[in-house]
């Protein structure tokens, strides 16, 4: 028996295996494709949300452990 005789034998005594084994391939790929699609499509809108909801602000200023003085926004503005 030759190896593409003993490949050829084997592809059809375990077809039903090899079906399922290409559909399952098959789905996941389609399932993570379009996981990837809809997350890529949710990061977009909310990030254009958060935008929009900034406005015109061009700068942010975080202090963690200290308050800043109340003049120190009038001093800030253009």
């Amino acid at each position: 028996m030759t190896v593409w005789r003993l490949i050829l034998r084997s592809l059809q005594f375990y077809r039903r295996t090899q079906a399922s084994v290409l559909l399952g391939a098959i789905l996941s790929t389609a399932i993570l494709t379009g996981a990837l699609a809809v997350g890529d499509s949710v990061r977009y809108s909310l990030r254009a949300m958060a935008l929009s909801r900034l406005g015109d602000v061009r700068l942010a200023l975080h202090q963690p452990d200290r308050f800043f003085r109340a003049a120190l926004a009038d001093e800030l503005s253009p």
